[in-house]
């Protein structure tokens, strides 16, 4: 179940000559607003059996001139943090890394369970997780970043709507729910030996989440659709339509079948990725793992704002983003695709789309607007 991430040593075609994406980087080419930083608020992240280690984290950020950030770690189901010393840690610590350099003075909450074994068990790990922070008294996030997920199928459709009742109740108490779309385009499943038909991922699917997907970023700025176009299966954006959901009533204007994901994207594309410390060394990672606590990032920047003018944490952002998408002015993509593992994807056309949503966006933009709604 976990958020694969394609690592590429290609100098020639990853940012900063082979090194990655720099925090400065992202904050740049999205316009992320540089006086605010995450202040008195608290963001959650999920991991399931996947540890990581604060010197390698506080490495990255240390070497990129940010300030550590607060961080707790909070056993959901008595499951250790084990230091990332296992190569599948790599999740947690990118998660981690870029969170707390995008938003350094939040409180990070590291939300840690137990995989699992079986689809069964993870299905029943993730609704644990989900059910604990709804019931915790102790800590109080805003905002939830999500990189784990399967096709649909792969859990069923009790699951898969248990998950999104839950995520529904959350949003309603104030905490916007952030999931990825998954790296395997339309094809959505991590099994490549399963059905050659389209697939969406949950729980990115649930009407009341916010699901991000993936971009290839150019560091002119301009971008496309996260398509892996080498001999090989390098991964591309998830995205499709459900089948388990109905077409919520934000989408209605679209004349969709059932509910589409994604809802926006970032950049997500390994070639051109990311850069982490894992295990004491530099390290490029792309996926919409690393989209994810990008976006989640900015709403805490979002809720921070709104805090310091008197307004409670946004909620509905999912509705909002079809509502108010003219005045969010997104980065609408218009070239790429999904397809992925034989499976035909989506083509990235004007306006929405099931490969990157709305698109990308200007996150100074998405602050000035969101922090004034009611």
């Amino acid at each position: 179940m976990l958020r694969k991430h394609f690592i590429l040593a290609n100098g020639e075609v990853v940012p900063n000559q082979g090194q990655g994406y720099f925090p400065q980087d992202i904050q740049r080419l999205y316009h992320f607003p540089s006086h605010l930083t995450g202040r008195g608020q608290q963001v959650g992240i999920l991991e399931f059996s996947n540890g990581y280690s604060l010197t390698s984290a506080e490495l990255f950020w240390q070497s990129h001139q940010i300030s550590t950030p607060q961080v707790t770690f909070v056993s959901v189901d008595g499951t250790r943090n084990d230091r990332g010393v296992q190569p599948q840690d790599e999740e947690a610590s990118l998660d981690l890394q870029w969170l707390g350099a995008l938003a350094p003075q939040a409180h990070i909450l590291i939300y840690e369970a137990s995989a699992g074994n079986t689809y069964a068990e993870f299905a029943q790990s993730m609704a644990q997780v989900l059910q604990y922070i709804l019931e915790d008294t102790t800590y109080h996030p805003s905002v939830l970043s999500i990189s784990y997920g399967d096709a649909e199928a792969t859990f069923g459709a009790m699951a898969v709507q248990k998950w999104a009742d839950l995520i529904a109740q959350l949003d309603a108490k104030g905490v916007t729910v952030c999931v990825a779309t998954g790296d395997q385009g339309a094809y959505g499943m991590h099994r490549l030996n399963g059905d050659p038909i389209r697939h969406t991922d949950a729980p990115a699917t649930s009407p009341a989440a916010v699901a991000v997907g993936g971009t290839s970023l150019q560091p002119d700025g301009s971008e496309m659709a996260w398509t892996y176009l080498g001999p090989q299966n390098g991964g591309a954006t998830g995205g499709g339509v459900s089948n388990v959901f109905c077409t919520p009533e934000y989408q209605t204007a679209l004349k969709l079948s059932t509910r589409g994901i994604p809802d926006v994207a970032l950049n997500a594309d390994p070639a051109t990725g990311y850069q982490i410390v894992f295990q004491g060394q530099p390290a490029v990672v792309g996926g919409t793992s690393v989209s994810t606590p990008v976006f989640a990032a900015l709403l805490t920047l979002v809720n921070q704002l709104r805090a310091e003018t008197g307004r409670s944490p946004l909620s509905g952002v999912t509705q909002i983003i079809y509502q108010q998408e003219l005045s969010l002015g997104f980065r609408d993509i218009v070239r790429g695709n999904n397809t992925f593992n034989g499976v035909v994807g989506y083509d990235a056309v004007p306006g929405w789309d099931a490969c990157t949503g709305w698109g990308s966006l200007d996150a100074t933009q998405w602050v000035e607007t969101l922090s004034k709604l009611p």
